[in-house]
């Protein structure tokens, strides 16, 4: 079944909710699965030092994002100006306990579970499920 609806929410990021898709994805893609317990440590806390600046920066760079996500791709609206992604663009999308990481290219749009209606999860993951092809592991 074709979905036709479309998302829009709002985000305003908060650094808490950013460390933890950060740390999830560094731990998840750059921390081999046989790694010591010193190296996911060390990992953990470059992500807390550098996701804090990095937070810091792109926060007041950004501001609010408007978001709006429907069969086209995702259109994000914020103090920078407006960016367009169709679907087609879309690298991958990662799920993790706080929310998505939408891969596109250079970067990613996070998207916190806590700005999203249980119905409004259901329509962005049935989209996702749709329209974005996540290549099988290796």
């Amino acid at each position: 079944m074709e979905v036709t609806s479309a998302l829009n929410f709002c985000v305003t990021y908060r650094l808490d909710e950013y460390l933890a898709i950060v740390r999830s994805h560094a731990l998840g893609i750059a921390t081999p699965k046989d790694a010591s317990a010193l190296q996911g440590l060390t990992t953990r806390l470059l992500v807390a030092v550098v996701g804090s600046v990095m937070f810091l920066v792109k926060s007041h760079r950004i501001g609010t994002c408007h978001f709006k996500i429907d069969q086209a791709g995702i259109n994000r609206r914020s103090k920078q100006g407006e960016t367009s992604v169709p679907w087609s663009d879309v690298i991958t999308v990662y799920r993790y306990p706080s929310g998505y990481l939408i891969e596109i290219g250079r970067g990613g749009m996070p998207i916190p579970f806590r700005v999203l209606s249980e119905d409004q999860r259901e329509l962005l993951s049935s989209m996702i499920a749709q329209y974005v092809h996540v290549p099988a592991a290796t």
